[in-house]
């Protein structure tokens, strides 16, 4: 067997982490909640094969269990390396975005291995945040506050959804020193810590702090990757037998008000954003949630005007990921 060593570190600044980062590590305490199922909604989306999914569900299962390192072999080797490569990028990228609960930092490497086969091996390096215990069981703690006040609160789902982008407004800011530098200098920031606790982040601290309320009161959410002026995370959430979006980072920044078209965006308010590939569980609706609420609304106010009705309203290649 032979293996070879290329260390590549992949540095990004502002919103551009999660793009160009690496695996989250879930702590063993730290419980993935899963959405109720619906019909239509998609919980796995990276995998078109079987190769692919085993190797997602590896790295899910370590991450899950806390592990430092993952040693995985291939079924079947794979001849070409750059695919490889990407392959195993992308399984940690989608486990990353699975899994924002984790305190894993900005950068996982991974050794791989060649033989006369091809690629046939893989091992995962994760480095987790420098938080205690006691620190990580407190951003837990605050989740689980968050939401059990919101239910209080709330009549329903949206309500919940709105109250969650209020909260998070009102905890967080955009931190613009550490979106001009990197993680490395500021890691709780590009976490959904810094959101919650701290209460500054970057983009991919609002968008994993807000998937991690929506686990927590079992709404189907994902964060999801691309551009918008610059690299950037933000949120889809499945409402009403649709995708919407949610970017808390640019409510905030523009103090947008949580009944704004711009919140449970549909395409006509998301059209300049590019969303990364493999990246997004499907196709937004068409229109707003509240633009749609409000033209059911319309409609039927002028039904019942005039119906007479007074109703309104294997090489060895630290790779970085």
């Amino acid at each position: 067997m032979q293996k070879k060593s290329a260390n590549k570190r992949l540095k990004t600044a502002g919103c551009a982490v999660l793009i160009a980062a690496s695996l989250l590590s879930v702590p063993c305490y730290a419980v993935r909640v899963q959405p109720i199922a619906q019909d239509g909604v998609v919980n796995q989306m990276y995998g078109t094969d079987e190769q692919e999914m085993q190797l997602y569900r590896a790295v899910s299962q370590a991450v899950s269990e806390g592990k430092k390192t993952l040693d995985y072999t291939f079924k079947t080797p794979i001849k070409d390396k750059d695919t490889f490569i990407e392959l195993c990028r992308q399984a940690i990228y989608q486990v990353r975005r699975d899994y924002p609960e984790s305190f894993l930092d900005n950068h996982t490497d991974f050794m791989y291995y060649y033989d006369q086969n091809g690629y046939n091996r893989v091992v995962f390096e994760f480095g987790y945040l420098n938080l205690s215990s006691k620190q990580k069981q407190e951003l837990l703690d605050e989740v689980d506050r968050i939401v059990a006040q919101g239910k209080e609160k709330t009549s329903n789902t949206v309500e919940l959804l709105q109250y969650f982008q209020e909260t998070l407004r009102a905890k967080n800011e955009y931190d613009m020193q550490a979106a001009k530098s990197d993680s490395d200098h500021y890691p709780t920031a590009f976490h959904a810590y810094g959101a919650l606790i701290e209460g500054k982040s970057v983009c991919q601290g609002y968008a994993y702090a807000f998937k991690m309320l929506c686990d927590k009161a079992q709404i189907p959410c994902w964060i999801v990757t691309g551009y918008y002026r610059e690299p950037h995370a933000w949120n889809y959430v499945w409402l009403d037998g649709e995708y919407y979006q949610v970017d808390v980072t640019w409510d905030d920044t523009n103090n947008r008000a949580s009944d704004s078209p711009y919140f449970l965006a549909g395409q006509d308010y998301a059209k300049d954003y590019v969303v990364e590939d493999n990246s997004a569980p499907g196709v937004l609706a068409e229109h707003s949630y509240f633009e749609q609420n409000k033209t059911q609304i319309q409609k039927k106010d002028t039904a019942g005007q005039e119906k007479g009705s007074s109703r309104s309203k294997s090489l060895s290649s630290s790779a970085r990921a």
